[in-house]
Order: structure tokens, then sequence, then C-alpha cells
């Protein structure tokens, strides 16, 4: 993780204590112990309202509106918050060396310096230590989002959703009724992002993603498993019912095209389909149905093949 996360904090305070320094610098040569931690305590609190004002970003945690992410936001506020407190600390006990190592009720603002490299040191010590729990939280984080149900572009199921949907479909030694695997692949997908750019690529994924749940019966399922291929998951039908599913689907895609900046684009599918059968692994299923869709696309594209 980039420390730059956290680092916002040390440089504002810096920037801050550089500021009143300079201002005070024009009236006087001089600066009492007091005064000096008065300015340090200031800066802290700037520091503390830009935070709390949020001038640092932690969208990342407090987007989420699952409860996981949830708790990792307040952990992430609550390292934030200890760190404020141990900035809180230093200041003052920065304060109390400053009154025992001067000899005279006044100090040079050239000796200032040494102190307050010494005090920018402790700081980026509890700042490191801040962003230790960050980047553990952020880890964590992504291990959350893998486990998320939804693929964050297409809005349909994502492969983490496909591999425990199927999980709980073969680890029943009898399964309840028939059902079938379509992969799915845009053909020419590489052809689509050359001529129209990848955000007309990104386009026509979320087109596909819609148009596939809209002819879906309400049990059946879409998954993005990667890249510019879908897999969808029939139940409660036979082949007949499975092939008419398929081929239903190559037609609506066939007469509906995306627009991008006011162009169609064109958009077939090839689709291999495959039955689950008792015993079925994912691994068999998902390469039967990749030999089909391989088919598919040997044998011209825009088209459906079996592999039973």
């Amino acid at each position: 993780m980039e420390t730059n996360l956290v680092n916002p904090l040390l440089i504002h305070f810096c920037r801050e204590l550089t500021i009143q320094l300079d201002s005070l610098s024009n009236s006087q040569a001089t600066i009492n112990p007091t005064e000096f931690a008065e300015l340090i305590a200031t800066a802290t609190h700037e520091v503390l309202d830009a935070y709390v004002s949020g001038e640092f970003d932690l969208q990342a945690y407090r987007s989420s509106t699952t409860e996981e992410y949830k708790e990792l936001a307040q952990k992430s506020i609550d390292s934030y918050a200890a760190t404020n407190m141990k900035i809180g600390e230093i200041t003052e006990r920065h304060a109390e060396l400053l009154g025992e190592t001067t000899a005279s009720a006044l100090i040079d603002f050239g000796k200032i310096s040494e102190k307050f490299s010494a005090i920018q040191d402790h700081l980026s010590d509890e700042v490191t230590r801040a962003n230790d729990v960050i980047y553990t939280l952020l880890e964590q984080v992504k291990t959350l989002e893998m486990k998320t149900s939804l693929d964050p572009l297409t809005k349909a199921f994502n492969r983490y959703a496909l591999q425990e949907h199927l999980k709980a479909v073969l680890e029943k030694e009898k399964l309840d009724f028939e059902s079938f695997a379509l992969m799915i692949d845009v053909d020419n997908f590489k052809l689509i992002n050359d001529r129209f750019g990848h955000i007309a690529g990104d386009k026509v994924l979320i087109f596909i993603a819609k148009l596939l749940k809209k002819a879906l019966r309400d049990g059946d399922r879409v998954y993005r498993f990667g890249g510019e291929e879908f897999i969808i998951l029939l139940n409660r039908t036979d082949s007949a019912g499975a092939q008419l599913v398929a081929e239903r689907l190559l037609n609506l895609c066939r007469n509906n095209k995306p627009l991008f900046q006011n162009q169609q684009i064109p958009v077939t599918l090839s689709i291999g389909l495959t039955k689950i059968i008792e015993g079925d692994t994912m691994d068999a299923i998902i390469t039967r149905s990749d030999v089909a869709l391989y088919r598919a696309k040997k044998n011209g594209k825009d088209r459906l093949e079996m592999e039973f």
C-alpha cells in the first residue's frame, strides 16, 4: 500500500506549523517554550479538524454497505484516532523537553529546527505504524471484494458466486431436477475494443449482461466468468428446453445492437451447452461447456454447440 494514504496527516501538520512559525518570526526573533507548545497544539488541532471534516479520503471504507465493510471502517477510524492521540502525547512531551533543555526563558529560532526535526521523526514513526494497520485492513477489503456476489461492472453474479452455487448443488447425492450450463462468449470482442475503444467494450459487456438477465426465468442465473465470458445455469428444464433458451439468446443478440457515441456495435455470441450430472465437479462442467464453446467458435461463431 502507498504510504500517502496516511502521510497527508503529517504533511498537513508540518505545513500548518511552518505557516505559524513564519508568521511569528516576522514580528519577533525568539519564542518561549509555552508559546512553541501552543503552536504545536494548534497545528495538531488543524490536522484533526481536517480529518473530521473529511479532507482525508476514507471512501473505500465509508462506501461499503456490508456489515464486514462497516466493521473494517470502524477499525480504520479507531486506528486514526489512536494515531491522533499519540500525536497529542508527543506534542505535550516535546513541550516539556523544550522547557527542560533551555537555560533561558527564550529560545532562538535557529534552535527550533533541531527540535522540530525530532518531532517530525516521532510523528513519522506513528504514521508508519498507522499505515501498517491500514495496509492490513485494505488486504481484508480486497479479500471481501473477491467474495462479493456481484461483478462490479456488469452486476451479474461473479465467479465466486458461481463456485458457491455449484458447490451447493453438487454436494447433493441426488440432483433435485435437471440442470444445464451455458458458457457464452462475445464474438470478436478484441476487435470491438480495437475499433471502438475499451469504454465501448465495457458498454457491450454491460449490455450483454442485461440482455441475458432479461431473457431468463427468475430461477436462472447469469455469471460473469471472466473477460467477455458468461455462464448461465438453467434448472427445471430438459435438453430441448435448454437449447431453446440458447437459440433465443443468440437471436436476441443478433437483433439488438448496443449504441456507443451514436454508433451501433454489431455483437454476436457463441454458446457451449452441457448438462450437469450426478457426481459432476465444477471443473468437469466448465471443461465440457468450454469444449462445446470452442467448437462453436471453430464452426463459424454466432451459434450453439453441445457437449454431453
